[in-house]
């Protein structure tokens, strides 16, 4: 498909034995491969050895080493990768649904030009608790297994940050679970969702022996654990993150994960628009 969303498109020729089309909404030309992952890339051969490495979870420079690239390349290929997993997140919750918010430490890590002084790796925010130097991310589930994570914003969450996150995604959803926080119940009751609210401080794990937020719980302490690996995560690309470690999730139980995380690393044709606007969606942290 063309830049433009068009479907007016016509087959052009072809230029060294791939596809090429023209696009009668904005004239444009364009291939099969244009804005896949491998639009333009001169190591083809190694793509299948580098999504193992992702399959893994190695690190940058490990899988550079494993697959016989540079550091550099290795960075570029895995965010492009990762970007192409955003095809994951998940479109509609229903039945019970689960709910937290969880906090990442605001990074900068390969940021240049700073506005305040540099930070060591693993130094902790100089305020206590939850404040402007963390980025809040909301984790939602179900009972059939559908999981997301999404970055929301700096600092405590509010009602319209619930708003964004959920829209036109709890229509079907019969109760939310979630923490005793005033901006998950302003949510509920603005939206006509039953809300079972838990005070984790006070022991309280369940209502009604069916209502709970142990699952989603459970996914915040496995997305923790895989995070601790790469020892501090660059904002920006948290999101990208966030999408590596649902598509694990997504295919832990598959037979052939290799196939699987391939479909779906690969399928996307939207990876380089996506890779450049991660940049210009970080502003919205500094404002």
């Amino acid at each position: 498909m063309s830049s433009c969303k068009s479907e007016r498109i016509l087959a052009n020729g072809t230029l060294k034995g791939v596809q090429r089309y023209l696009c009668n909404g904005c004239g444009k030309n364009f291939s099969e491969t244009t804005g896949k992952f491998w639009f333009a890339l001169k190591k083809k051969d190694k793509i299948n050895k580098y999504l193992y490495c992702l399959l893994s979870s190695y690190s940058i420079r490990k899988s550079a080493k494993e697959t016989g690239i540079s550091i550099q390349t290795s960075f570029d290929w895995r965010h492009k990768l990762l970007t192409s997993f955003s095809s994951v997140s998940v479109s509609e919750f229903e039945g019970i649904v689960e709910s937290d918010d969880l906090f990442f430490p605001i990074s900068e890590k390969g940021n240049r030009t700073l506005e305040r002084k540099p930070k060591k790796r693993g130094e902790k925010a100089s305020k206590a608790g939850i404040s402007n130097e963390k980025v809040a991310v909301i984790a939602t589930c179900n009972r059939s297994g559908n999981k997301d994570f999404e970055v929301v914003t700096t600092g405590r969450i509010s009602k319209k940050d619930l708003n964004k996150v959920y829209q036109g995604k709890l229509d079907k959803a019969t109760v939310l679970c979630s923490d005793s926080h005033r901006s998950y119940a302003a949510f509920a009751k603005s939206n006509t969702i039953i809300h079972k609210k838990f005070n984790a401080s006070k022991g309280q794990k369940t209502v009604d022996k069916i209502y709970h937020v142990q699952n989603v719980n459970n996914m915040d302490m496995r997305l923790r654990k895989f995070m601790e690996s790469f020892n501090g995560v660059a904002t920006k690309y948290l999101q990208n993150y966030l999408n590596w470690f649902l598509v694990l999730e997504k295919i832990k139980n598959k037979t052939n994960k290799m196939a699987t995380l391939a479909s779906i690393a690969l399928a996307s044709n939207q990876v380089w628009i996506q890779f450049k606007e991660i940049a210009i969606n970080n502003m919205l942290f500094r404002t």
